[in-house]
């Protein structure tokens, strides 16, 4: 189900095209060109015409040096330019392969000579690497230089590759990293400008063909006032537009999982008369190989529509996925799992004027096919018993955009974007059980599940988006300035539709899944569901000023204003917050040149407050109502109706949203024109953590206020050192060591357990066995000291204090054939840990337990880190031209190449200090096996490999 665009968005957009003339902007897809012209005497000289050509695109852009010999070109499409500069009496000096990448500053220095016999002088250009103009730390990928090494094929790869990210291969991370001490769900993730984090998580919402990346910018720190909404990274992931040639590739890709090297690690336990140890000779963690080639089809076709005016790009891929059969936990049916992602993407780009540039893009990214144990997955049958319980589940997200820039004269351009982002997911049975219609029976003998899925339905999180943004350059007492005003609007969804399938659910006294019957013990009929939507709004504002002070000092001063509303599924307002985030930058060129930089940035960055907190306000519960209904020995008869109440949750209408303030302090160098060093330190401190505190109030009745928890504390200081080499004389790579500290008592998403409870006791144990009665007074302590005591405050799970990445490729041609030697790598700290123990929560001034639990750490948080981690990924490709128009070639890659299995995660985190002579087996046990790991996926994966063929032309 799809929704069309609202009336009041189309007028939103018209609103923010109508912006008045005099202002510019300069977007996520446009950088500038701009530079000095003067003579062999070092002279300034005005007057002199400049022309930037598209290398690849044919269009133009004009200008003339101004008094000061200086000219700049503002709003240009990134890609490659050739620079003319002319002037009579002088020989034409024409730059080429001058790089313009997304907001950043091309500087173009040009020398002319008296006329003499050569009527043109042809040099190269730079690639900017250091920019005194901007000064996050910031991490560009090329297509031409990621597709030449061995990475896994998605832009969340990539994102992990930057300094300062701590996720990816070999640390049991997922796609959402952490980046200098932020939580994972607190990233930024946009397609070409248009944000498709999910708005309901705060984590990436979206996936992209890999083939159809033209670039990847990442931003770790130092940003300035255009972005917002994040307090993490951000992820600008910038497609490809085709230009005045026709050129396209096909890739067949290929995996296979019996080509792999076997898991040669075991569990690290064993158990012998009821004790257990720590031991090397455990239960082998060898898998069944699956010999079978899972294989994913690429096409990418581009080229003008109208040379020098328009041009097309589109991407097609189809990936499919089988995995090795598993099998149902009591029928023992097998079933794979069978994933398919039908990934494409398509865009126009347009230049009706040289100076105006317009494009449309759509996008889709499904990913169909995965079975679900919600019953106690997720994703491996641990209380589905049979295949009718399993759930399939098909999700995905698609995107369109529409964007406009243009420049008027040398001073001024505009640029607006209008959006829309769909997130869903759909659930239904894997198959349906011709009994009751597939509805899920509950077995009270075994405690499992038969029958029926868990759900049926769908989850919606649509995103409408709009944007503006405006510069204008002018000279005020003899310095450049470039003042930046902009608007940001979003309108964001969050809707939840489930039922039980057949709208009932069976408590049975026995289930016998081969005959289909049961014995009837209780039967509830559920009233339909009804949708559960969560609505917001975020405005924003934003300007600032970059200017010069004499030819050595830069500095950029802007700020943004942000309003944030949301109301539950009822109307009820959830969020009402207004926030102003200060930004600051500035940078010293030592030597004049613009290649030695000391620079600096202060910044505010708020995080916006995700849907997922007005969804816990919500009223319309699903699956919350039903008639219960008893079987009497020959039928079941009516017992009583229950309607479930919404959510209790108290409104804090005083919400803030949570924020850190950062420091950084650097060093940059670029050295001739394609290789960049620097240095960074960077400090953080986060303020107004959102957390829920849950207490027991008059009766020991539980109440859950969600605010801005003063004892929630996190902390950041890093240390980054960078080597890049963009790609020239055959050869790229890149090089960085991050040396970080990430502390605090708070690392979730949203919600912990800080200052829950601590008006009751804990007990480690029951009134009548105490577990560990080393805890408190002989096993009971206050919840107070558990929840917010010293033991809480340490260093973050995500904190590595070590991680060193590089990259690079090589290309040697031999003859007609090229060959493209990868090579990519890390090392980062082990995952560290902390030793503790699940306490029962005691009602307050009773020995009696609440139900609830909390965790109780002996030492403070990461008191024990496992052994570094290390990987080398290689690919080796090889290439030829058939008849000098098309290009075929293999390639090869092996992942973690060496077969390192190092232990990543820990199984086993239960303690007992208690060393006493009557101390329990199972304290005994947890002691003996604390910090041992049990599974496959605590250790990394062994070597893999992956076979390319390619056809490019």
């Amino acid at each position: 189900m799809r929704k069309l665009p609202r009336f009041s968005s189309l007028f939103v957009l018209l609103v923010l095209l109508a912006l008045p003339s005099i202002l510019s902007a300069q977007g996520f897809q446009n950088g500038t060109l701009q530079g000095e012209v003067k003579d062999e005497s070092g002279g300034v000289l005005p007057g002199v015409s400049v022309s930037a050509t598209s290398q690849e695109r044919g269009f133009s852009r004009n200008t003339v040096t101004d008094a000061n010999g200086r000219f700049l070109l503002a709003g240009v499409p990134i890609g490659r330019y050739r620079v003319a500069a002319s002037l009579s009496g002088f020989e034409t000096v024409t730059v080429t392969d001058n790089l313009v990448e997304s907001e950043k500053t091309t500087d173009v220095r040009v020398t002319l000579r008296l006329a003499g016999q050569a009527a043109e002088v042809t040099v190269t250009g730079e690639v900017p690497i250091v920019d005194r103009t901007n000064t996050s730390v910031n991490t560009r990928l090329r297509d031409d230089e990621f597709q030449k090494l061995p990475v896994g094929r998605s832009y969340q790869t990539l994102f992990n590759s930057a300094p300062g990210v701590t996720g990816g291969a070999g640390t049991g991370a997922a796609g959402n990293p952490n980046v200098h001490g932020s939580v994972d769900g607190h990233n930024l993730y946009m397609f070409d400008g248009v944000d498709i984090t999910d708005p309901t998580t705060g984590t990436f919402a979206g996936n992209l063909n890999f083939e159809a990346i033209q670039e990847v910018s990442i931003y770790t720190a130092g940003m300035s006032a255009e972005y917002g909404r994040g307090s993490g990274g951000v992820v600008n992931v910038i497609t490809k537009s085709g230009t005045n040639t026709f050129e396209g590739s096909a890739k067949y890709i290929v995996i296979n999982d019996d080509w792999d090297a076997q898991n040669k690690t075991r569990n690290q336990t064993c158990t012998s008369a009821g004790v257990a140890t720590r031991c090397g000779t455990g239960t082998s963690l060898e898998r069944v190989k699956f010999d079978h080639e899972n294989e994913t089809m690429s096409f990418t076709l581009g080229g003008p529509v109208w040379p020098d005016r328009a041009w097309f790009f589109g991407a097609y891929e189809k990936a499919e996925t089988i995995s090795p059969q598993r099998q149902a936990v009591v029928t023992g049916e097998s079933f794979q799992e069978a994933l398919e992602s039908p990934f494409w993407n398509a865009r126009v780009t347009a230049q009706p004027h040289s100076s105006h540039q317009v494009w449309a893009k759509y996008h889709e990214s499904p990913t169909n096919g995965f079975m679900i144990d919600y019953w106690g997955g997720p994703r491996i049958p641990l209380l589905a018993a049979d295949l009718d319980a399993m759930t399939r589940q098909d999700q995905g997200s698609d995107s369109w955009a529409f964007n406009w820039s243009g420049v008027f004269g040398s001073k001024v351009s505009a640029e607006a974007l209008y959006a829309e982002t769909d997130e869903f997911i759909d659930v239904f049975p894997f198959r349906v059980s011709p009994l009751n219609n597939g509805a899920p029976h509950f077995n009270q003998r075994d405690g499992l599940y038969y029958n029926g899925a868990t759900f049926t339905g769908n989850v919606l999180r649509p995103r409408e988006q709009a944007t503006a943004a405006a510069t204008y350059y002018a000279d005020l007492l003899g310095n450049s300035h470039s003042f930046k005003v902009g608007f940001d609007w979003q309108h964001l969804e969050s809707t939840s539709f489930f039922s039980y399938p057949n709208d009932q659910f069976f408590i049975d006294a026995d289930f016998n899944p081969v005959a289909r019957t049961f014995t009837p013990n209780i039967r509830r009929d559920y009233d339909p569901s009804l949708p559960s939507t969560s609505e917001g709004n975020i405005y924003a504002l934003y300007a600032r000023d970059k200017f010069e002070v004499g030819d050595r000092l830069f500095f950029e001063i802007g700020a943004r204003y942000e309003l944030q509303d949301g109301s539950s599924d009822i109307g009820l307002e959830t969020v009402d917050a207004q926030t102003i985030a200060p930004r600051f930058s500035g940078s010293f060129d030592i030597l004049g040149t613009g290649k030695t930089l000391v620079v600096g940035t202060y910044g505010r960055f708020y995080q916006f407050i995700a849907q997922g907190f007005s969804d816990s306000f919500a009223q319309n519960v699903q699956r919350g109502a039903y008639n219960n209904s008893v079987w009497d020995g020959t039928q079941f008869v009516f017992r009583n109706r229950i309607v479930l109440s919404g959510s209790s949750v108290i409104r804090n209408p005083d919400i803030e949203p949570e924020y850190h303030d950062e420091f950084t302090l650097g060093f940059q160098q670029q050295v001739g024109n394609v290789i960049g060093l620097g240095i960074r330190g960077i400090w953080r401190e986060w303020g107004d953590i959102i957390d829920d505190v849950i207490t027991f109030g008059a009766n020991n009745a539980v109440t859950t206020r969600v605010e801005n928890y003063a004892p929630a504390q996190r902390e950041y200081l890093g240390l980054e050192l960078t080597f890049e080499k963009r790609f020239s004389h055959n050869w790229n790579a890149s090089a960085s060591y991050t040396y970080s500290k990430a502390e605090g008592n708070h690392f979730s998403r949203v919600l912990s357990t800080l200052g829950d409870y601590i008006n009751a006791d804990c007990r480690a144990g029951t009134a009548t066995a105490i577990t560990d009665p080393t805890i408190g007074n002989n096993g009971i302590i206050p919840c107070s000291e558990v929840q917010n005591g010293r033991n809480k405050t340490g260093l973050a799970p995500y904190d590595r204090p070590h991680n060193v990445k590089f990259g690079g490729a090589y290309t040697q041609p031999i003859g007609p054939v090229n060959l493209v030697l990868g090579l990519a790598g890390q090392w980062i700290s082990g995952l560290n840990y902390t030793p503790q123990r699940s306490l029962n929560v005691l009602l307050p001034g009773t020995t009696t337990n609440s139900g609830a639990t909390a965790a109780y750490f002996y030492d403070e948080r990461g008191s024990e880190e496992l052994d570094p981690v290390w990987s080398i990924d290689t690919s080796l490709e090889l290439t030829f031209r058939l008849f000098n128009l098309v290009e075929l070639g293999v390639k090869g890659e092996a992942f973690n190449v060496t077969d390192e299995q190092e232990q990543i995660q820990v199984n086993n985190l239960t303690f007992c200090e208690n060393t006493a002579a009557n101390a329990s087996q199972a304290c005994v046990n947890n002691r003996n096996v604390f910090g041992t790991a049990t599974a496959r996926g605590a250790f990394q994966p062994p070597r893999t490999f992956r076979a390319t063929a390619l056809v490019r032309f």
